[in-house]
């Protein structure tokens, strides 16, 4: 194993074995290592930001612990979004590290998630910071097999399936904004490699506030977790329901129905019929009313002088 596979072991013996606890022999045992090797990667969780408590008499997780495991996330998940799940401490972004493995050749399907990202950023580069553990920040890697034309609908296709994972009241602002209760509780990011005739990969990244919310460099909305509702879901029963609904949103799409994706999309849109401004670049904006989306997924804005179709931009004030 390496010790990255070991610490995976490590934290997945542990949750199995809950409150109980598991021995240092015993997971030396497992791991076919010493006891001394058992302890630094341990050592190695608790600077990951996973309070392991115990020592000599055992180790367990704290009941608050809400880690994720690839080994046991895996088999849960279903075609066409079955991973592989690769889950790091902390990284600098998912995104990144995703986008590298897609250039590398991995499959459709791969997640790439951490605990803890030190750069992960949204729409314009604002950053997207959250407290190891609180936020659930992972990064899919998509093939579609569909002409580029029509993939610039995928990030309103993640969208949609990031929403209808966080159940019925969830909004969504265009183009990739999530609201629960008026609030920002995710967001989602998508890059993509195309070119005249194919779309070589694309990568959703996602970022859901879980059991806080952080401080977020955008004045538009206030920010939300899903603890602000009640105690939330733990992260791996929510990772495999998000997977499980963008992956459904993802295959019908694929398969052609784009109408779908966009009646779904109607059906959350917080915008439609509201007054809004758009920036489109620095110093540019242009105001309007929100008439929902275009086939292509561009947002159809009224104007005094007609409807304007906008295929990038950021509403940057929001009226009734």
């Amino acid at each position: 194993m390496s010790p990255d596979e070991r610490r995976e072991a490590v934290l997945a013996a542990l949750a199995a074995a809950g409150a109980a606890g598991v021995s240092g022999e015993a997971l030396a045992g497992r791991l076919g290592c010493s006891r001394a090797a058992v302890h630094r990667h341990v050592e190695a969780l608790r600077r990951s930001g996973i309070a392991v408590e115990g020592g000599h008499d055992g180790y367990r997780l704290p009941a608050d612990a809400d880690p994720v495991v690839p080994s046991l996330v895996v088999p849960r998940l279903r075609p066409p979004l079955a991973g592989p799940v690769v889950w790091l401490a902390e990284t600098g972004s998912t995104n990144d590290e995703a986008v590298a493995r897609a250039r590398e050749g991995a499959p459709e399907g791969l997640v790439v998630g951490a605990d803890r990202q030190r750069a992960g950023r949204g729409r314009r580069g604002r950053p997207w910071l959250a407290a190891a553990g609180h936020a659930l920040l992972v990064s899919v890697l998509l093939r579609p097999r569909v002409p580029p034309v029509e993939a610039g609908l995928l990030p309103i296709v993640a969208a949609v399936g990031v929403a209808e994972a966080l159940g019925p009241e969830a909004r969504i602002v265009w183009p990739n904004d999530i609201l629960l209760g008026g609030r920002k509780v995710a967001g989602v990011l998508c890059e993509m490699s195309a070119d005249q005739e194919r779309v070589g990969w694309a990568v959703a990244g996602i970022g859901v506030n879980v059991r806080s919310a952080p401080a977020l460099d955008d004045a538009r909305w206030e920010p939300g977790a899903l603890s602000d509702a009640g105690p939330p879901p733990a992260r791996a029963d929510l990772l495999v329901g998000l997977l499980a609904a963008l992956g459904r949103r993802y295959a019908a799409w694929a398969a052609g129905d784009a109408d779908g994706v966009l009646a779904a999309y109607a059906a959350r849109d917080d915008l439609a019929g509201r007054a809004v401004a758009v920036e489109l670049g620095p110093g540019e904006e242009l105001s309007g009313r929100c008439a929902g989306l275009d086939p292509l997924g561009r947002l159809r804005l009224v104007t005094p002088e007609g409807e304007r179709p906008l295929g990038a931009g950021e509403v940057v004030r929001v009226g009734v």
